[in-house]
């Protein structure tokens, strides 16, 4: 499928590929990390950059087919293949400090962004090449980690998280085995299950267990976990084993139950899995939360797992995560980190500002953490590492954004040729050989036909059969809720399209060529299958308003409890400071709330609302564009004080 977008999604491509990925001085920077051993020193990750970059421009590349974009990958993975030593290693680490800190996780970073650029790779000559060089940068790897023959055990190749990080490295080995079925590839991938994930404890069999939230595991670091089992859930669906299928599925509903906020993603304390639905509200914690991350691995975990299994749930929690904690992260206003950011070591902060006068007082493209109650934006920058002699930085949450914003478009409609719906559970003999995880990721509905998943204004080209067909959808969504869907045919011809009711729907109705459908139902798929010809037209028409949530109880933080928000649709609304005052109790009254659509609103926004509660009125954006100074100008606050509750 062939997808060309209007509005926010398309405009967050195109704007983080054109402000960082096609940023050479970027890459040539991330590049010669691997010229020289500049992790040695604090055993740090710079090493991740390039691979995490790579896989976000190659999602990219996979949807805006941009040829400038393409010929500067092509030199930054020429210039990786470079530093490729003759046994295959690939590391920012020195031989006598290899296989300590993040030196793994790094090195699984590479093999993903190989894997990715093989995936689109258009000269035949270069892809063999690209896939020689990871599969010789996996055989060093194997060669000195595993069981047995002075090897050093995964779970011990690092000394942070229980080894969390190195054992998240099972995924591009499964992926590999896929292309190159090497036998101990699979033995490898075998082997890193059966270790369990963190050292002293099976994070994986627990999750089968089900008897523990995973903010009850002694390991709580909420980006390497989920890594870790959206690796596991390639090996499952790579070895047709439904105990480790379900173990993922039971770990991602645990996620929902016990850590999703009403912006999406997670991690209310730092980095790490807090219980973040309980302490989103929290009143004791004031520091970081909702790292950028984590809600990047956050979409792509769930937006697995709901093509393993088909429910809804998990997919909304992508579009939550896209309209709300991951759009808010971009830097669409050139901001910068101000006074009151912190930064790990004292002397990064002349480091930052040193790059930021050269870059002309632009800062990064994503900010690292997202506040809930209220504070501000751009406080730190998540994994900041200095590099050059302190001339340049990068940092974790800058490299991984791309990925997020890219995958919106990969998961907002698809097609039977492989990008619409659940992944039906396949051995390992149907998968190896293919292209990859972009070949099960978005395998679609084998009876065929489009799937609208996310509405997003524009238009769809595929094929059903051998009959050419477009989709043309104008919406407006999801400030509003019509959606008109209209098609064109070569001739006419039978396929399904198959629409996501919203679970946050009131009320529903569909409509093709103004006949009105039946079945139709908030948290259900609605599939149309009829002969389709050009001229027909869908309509959606999706009553929702906004919608009063209330902090949870908790005990030991009498607060908590005395906060609400309100959410309309997939967004959470937000105060900020530039549209009255943020940090003041309101009213609740009688609980019910209303919201009218504001004209004209004075700062860049999707959309405004005069929000009515307890008799009192205020402006309220939706959560994306709050902020965006990332100064006391812009304080923000989603979660709302509560007089007198």
């Amino acid at each position: 499928m062939k997808a060309v977008y209007e509005g926010i999604a398309d405009e967050m491509i195109r704007l983080v590929e054109r402000e960082q990925l096609k940023d050479q001085s970027l890459w040539r920077l991330v590049t010669k990390q691997f010229e020289g051993t500049p992790d040695d020193g604090d055993h740090g990750w710079r090493g991740e950059y390039w691979g995490k970059l790579m896989r976000g421009a190659c999602m990219t590349w996979q949807y805006t087919k941009d040829e400038e974009l393409y010929a500067i990958l092509t030199e930054a993975v020429k210039g990786l293949l470079a530093a490729q030593e003759e046994d295959g290693r690939i590391s920012t680490y020195s031989r006598e400090e290899e296989f300590q800190g993040w030196d793994i996780w790094c090195r699984k970073y590479v093999l993903l962004g190989l894997l990715h650029f093989y995936e689109i790779c258009q000269e035949p000559w270069l892809k063999t090449q690209v896939r020689e060089a990871a599969g010789r940068h996996l055989d060093r790897i194997i060669d000195k980690i595993g069981e047995g023959n002075g090897k050093k055990r995964i779970t011990l190749a690092s000394d942070a998280w229980r080894g969390i990080n190195s054992s998240s490295i099972l995924e591009p080995v499964v992926w590999l085995y896929m292309l190159e079925p090497k036998e101990r590839y699979l033995e490898f991938a075998d082997y890193i299950v059966k270790n369990g994930g963190a050292e002293g404890f099976d994070i994986f069999q627990a999750a089968y267990e089900n008897r523990l939230c995973p903010y009850e595991y002694p390991v709580v670091k909420a980006y390497e976990l989920m890594s870790c089992f959206e690796g596991l859930l390639l090996y499952a669906q790579v070895k047709g084993d439904e105990h480790w299928r379900q173990a993922v599925i039971r770990f991602a509903d645990r996620l929902l139950e016990s850590e999703a906020t009403v912006a999406g993603g997670s991690g209310c304390h730092h980095e790490l899995f807090n219980h973040s639905a309980l302490m989103q509200t929290g009143t004791k914690y004031g520091g970081l939360m909702l790292e950028t991350c984590v809600t990047v691995t956050w979409m792509k975990l769930m937006w697995k797992v709901y093509l393993t299994t088909g429910d809804m749930r998990y997919l909304e929690e992508v579009e939550r995560s896209a309209f709300n904690a991951l759009y808010g992260a971009v830097n669409t206003q050139n901001s910068a980190c101000g006074p009151e950011a912190t930064f790990d070591e004292p002397h990064y902060r002349s480091v930052y500002h040193r790059a930021l006068a050269e870059n002309g007082g632009r800062g990064q493209i994503f900010d690292s953490y997202s506040p809930l109650r209220r504070g501000i934006r751009g406080r730190a920058v998540g994994g900041f590492k200095s590099m050059e002699e302190e001339t340049a930085y990068c940092g974790c949450c800058i490299a991984i954004g791309a990925a997020g914003v890219a995958l919106v478009s990969q998961a907002a409609a698809g097609d039977s040729a492989g990008e619409a719906g659940p992944v039906p559970q396949r051995a390992v003999g149907d998968l190896v050989g293919e292209a990859g995880p972009a070949s099960w990721r978005t395998a679609g509905d084998p009876a065929g036909g489009i799937a609208l998943n996310i509405y997003l204004p524009g238009r769809l080209r595929t094929r059903a059969g051998e009959t050419a067909v477009e989709l043309s959808v104008d919406t407006a969504y999801p400030m509003e809720g019509e959606v008109s869907v209209l098609v064109k045919t070569d001739r006419e011809v039978s396929f399904p399209i198959t629409l996501r009711i919203p679970s946050f729907a009131e009320s529903c109705q569909v409509f093709v060529n103004g006949v009105e459908q039946e079945k139709v139902r908030a948290g259900a798929f609605l599939r149309l299958c009829r002969r389709w010809k050009t001229g027909d037209r869908i309509r959606l028409s999706l009553s929702y308003g906004p919608r009063l949530v209330y902090g949870m109880e908790n005990p030991e933080d009498h607060g908590s409890s005395r906060h609400v928000a309100v959410l309309y649709g997939p967004l959470a609304l937000a105060r900020d400071r530039r549209l009255g005052e943020v940090g003041g109790s309101v009213r609740v009254g009688d609980g019910k709330v209303s919201a009218h659509r504001l004209e004209d609103v004075e700062i860049p926004c999707q959309c405004g609302f005069s929000v009515g509660l307890g008799g009192e009125e205020f402006a309220m954006i939706d959560y994306a564009s709050a902020g965006k100074t990332w100064g006391q100008d812009s304080a923000m606050e989603v979660w709302m004080p509560v007089k007198g509750r």
